[in-house]
């Protein structure tokens, strides 16, 4: 699949180490003759009111990756080519960060690995890229020795990664990545449950999934939402903050959150851990 990214996420990837993905993609072979900014422009549909592109862009940046189990398939009138809507999603595995430039050439400006390794400049004059909190309400979640830890699945399903923020108290194996997050690779048959988070709700009436959840200064549960569905209209009277287009984003109280639901999204393509899994010791962080 292949996005355009607006100038303030593609800094966000490169500067924050920002792992999160969503918006309208297209496929990335469905648009393989757009080869500069004006012809990004047009196959994208990047001239929607207060956009940041234009035509006439020195470059577009693009995130090319492999298909997501949150893409929903859209069909929009006045488009070329198919298009599918991107629910908020943590990047998946082996994504590119490609800059297109008006002469129609290009640059690989970072490579994402995974949730353990995170971002890799691939340019020199590109920093080392932060590193962003981790969040079981998106991505993979597996369950690993007793405990539920982020993780991804690589190697066409047959390896697991497992990523902490902080090196383990009881667990060897683990590498720290150059990122600063820990990781470990295991066989797919050594995670006994695998799957991804989908928490929905409503905010005043605004069908919203739930991206991330914290305590404010207050000490009261916040959460950061993003919302679903086609109603731009009540999206906009709540003042959510417009990321792009047809995504919205805002942060509320978690008490305020009604109708909500948890559902767990296992994709076809993550193949069935094993029936019983052995009583292990749990995965400690220091935190």
């Amino acid at each position: 699949m292949q996005k355009a990214v607006p100038p303030s996420l593609s800094r966000a990837h490169l500067e924050s180490g920002y792992d999160r993905v969503h918006g309208y993609v297209v496929r990335a072979e469905d648009v393989a003759f757009a080869t500069t900014p004006a012809q990004l422009y047009e196959v994208h549909g990047l001239g929607y009111p207060g956009s940041p592109f234009s035509p006439d862009d020195e470059w577009i940046d693009v995130l090319r990756f492999d298909s997501s189990p949150q893409l929903q398939y859209r069909d929009v009138r006045g488009y070329i080519v198919p298009l599918w809507w991107l629910r908020h999603s943590r990047i998946p595995p082996h994504a590119q960060l490609v800059r297109v430039f008006r002469d129609g050439t290009s640059i690989l400006l970072a490579r994402y690995g995974d949730v353990g390794t995170g971002w890799t400049a691939m340019q020199p004059w590109i920093g080392r890229p932060g590193l962003p909190s981790l969040s079981r309400c998106v991505g993979p979640v597996a369950k690993w020795h007793g405990a539920y830890l982020e993780a991804d699945v690589v190697d066409g399903g047959a390896t697991v990664v497992l990523a902490l923020a902080n090196p383990p108290l009881a667990e060897t194996g683990f590498e720290m990545a150059p990122s600063g997050r820990w990781y470990r690779m295991v066989p797919r048959e050594d995670v006994s449950e695998l799957f991804e988070l989908d928490l929905t709700a409503r905010w005043r009436g605004l069908s919203v999934r739930v991206v991330d959840q914290w305590q404010d200064a207050d000490r009261y549960v916040v959460a950061r939402v993003s919302h679903l569905g086609d109603d731009i209209d009540l999206a906009e009277a709540l003042r959510f903050d417009r990321i792009e287009a047809g995504v919205y984003e805002s942060v509320v109280y978690a008490a305020e959150l009604t109708d909500i639901e948890t559902n767990q999204v296992v994709p076809h393509t993550w193949t069935p851990g094993p029936a019983t899994s052995q009583q292990r010791r749990p995965v400690r962080s220091s935190a």
